[in-house]
């Protein structure tokens, strides 16, 4: 950067040179770049935009994935011995080498990339922070499964593709560290096309210049349509000028933006988000009914786990407007408040019931559990506060720091947005059992 040039001159260089390179229809009315942006980068309306307008196109000649990369040969050659559980290693590869790459073509949209340490995804945290902020979340557990497939991959995988085409890749491509970069990069920032049949594995993902310049809510009101010679961002609905305009990343629960883009959203905003209610709270509650002796219970316990209705180390999820796993749920609750007489009953029909009446009740949407009788509501009331006691703080010390949210740091405010979140809606189910 020049002295005399300022940040944002040098952004808008780069944004200038990108959008030339990579963008062949771009909306008068959309602006990219700091201004109005809500993170680093964003695109803001300059004008009303209606339903259905494409903000801008993409060429798929201009997405960055193996089949486009200058080493699309070497890795189309090496195919067999590149596959792996989570079919990344190919698009990783191509990104460590165009990163590394001074002539890449995708060089401006490169340069664009936050620095990496911006990407503060929890995997990058210490396990203390981790531990500290993230209990009982889902996100400590899932960033320790992606660390060790990370490790896993890197050593088995991508070090040796690296080691025979040492021509190809910088000495910071043998570095794990520099591959735990480029998995984040494409955890926060890649995008993957739908798959032509819903009975087709999930294609792998690609990196979409521009649109993933675009920020992400739950309440989004631009969408990428993936289309056969390019993908537009298409406006799902009005935008009014001077809003930011939002991208979709998915169905995202609280704790999977954290931990996949390294941000959450507060409470309310987030109609997706969940939390879980894990068997062995819920065994718990149900070895403190007076019903249950611990022969019954271990019994009803490995009834339920042969029945399918349940694994020992799982858990209930339970959305904003109720229990999303509820046919599993219902059929658990239900056997678990059966008396000796009326387990043996049902065990010796295989689970089978004929009482229709019953069968009509099983949802577990909020509005339905208050319907439900006592002993249901009391039962799941018990749930839900043994779940909200695994945290480390209660809403209410949460709700109070909040109030100080300027103080917070950024892992400390998207870590309790997480939790209050999750806590919020167990407070939904104790609200529906009083």
């Amino acid at each position: 950067m020049r002295p005399s040039q300022s940040v944002a001159e040098v952004t808008n260089t780069l944004l200038t040179s990108f959008q030339t390179k990579c963008i062949d229809i771009m909306h008068s009315g959309v602006n990219v770049g700091n201004e109005g942006s809500c993170a680093q980068y964003g695109a803001v309306a300059l004008e009303d935009i209606e339903e259905g307008e494409c903000l801008f196109q993409i060429p798929r000649s201009c997405l960055l994935m193996p089949q486009t990369s200058t080493i699309s040969q070497q890795i189309q050659n090496d195919k067999d011995s590149l596959k792996s559980s989570s079919g990344w290693v190919p698009l990783l590869l191509s990104l460590m080498y165009e990163y590394n790459n001074p002539q890449s073509k995708w060089r401006p949209y490169l340069d664009l990339v936050p620095d990496f340490k911006q990407l503060d995804l929890p995997m990058f945290w210490t396990e203390t922070e981790r531990k500290s902020l993230l209990k009982s979340t889902g996100v400590i557990e899932a960033v320790d499964k992606d660390l060790k497939n990370i490790s896993t991959e890197f050593n088995d995988i991508v070090l040796p593709f690296v080691k025979k085409h040492s021509d190809l890749f910088g000495e910071c491509s043998l570095s794990l560290e520099f591959y735990k970069q480029m998995v984040a990069f494409v955890m926060a920032y890649s995008f993957t096309e739908p798959p032509d049949d819903e009975f087709d594995d999930s294609p792998p993902p690609m990196m979409v210049p521009m649109a993933d310049i675009l920020n992400h809510v739950a309440k989004n009101n631009a969408q990428l349509s993936f289309e056969t010679d390019a993908l537009k961002m298409v406006a799902t609905k009005t935008i009014k000028k001077g809003e930011e305009i939002y991208n979709t990343y998915g169905q995202l629960a609280n704790w999977q933006l954290l931990q996949m883009y390294g941000f959450a959203e507060q409470f309310p905003n987030n109609h997706y988000d969940t939390v879980d209610i894990p068997i062995s709270v819920v065994l718990e509650a149900a070895k403190e009914l007076p019903i249950n002796n611990e022969a019954l219970l271990k019994d009803k316990t490995n009834f339920l786990i042969d029945m399918e209705l349940m694994i020992r180390d799982g858990s209930f999820v339970v959305g904003v407007s109720g229990v999303l796993t509820e046919d599993e749920m219902y059929q658990v609750i239900r056997v678990l408040l059966m008396n000796e007489k009326e387990y043996k009953e049902h065990k010796e029909k295989d689970g089978w019931s004929e009482d229709e009446d019953e069968e009509e009740e099983e949802s577990l949407e909020f509005e339905a559990i208050k319907k439900l009788p006592e002993k249901w509501k009391k039962f799941l009331c018990s749930c839900a506060k043994k779940t909200q006691n695994l945290y480390q703080t209660t809403l209410e010390e949460e709700k109070s720091q909040l109030l100080k949210a300027q103080t917070l740091s950024s892992r400390q405010l998207y870590s309790m947005y997480t939790t209050q979140g999750q806590k919020q809606i167990l407070q939904q189910i104790v609200q529906a059992t009083s």
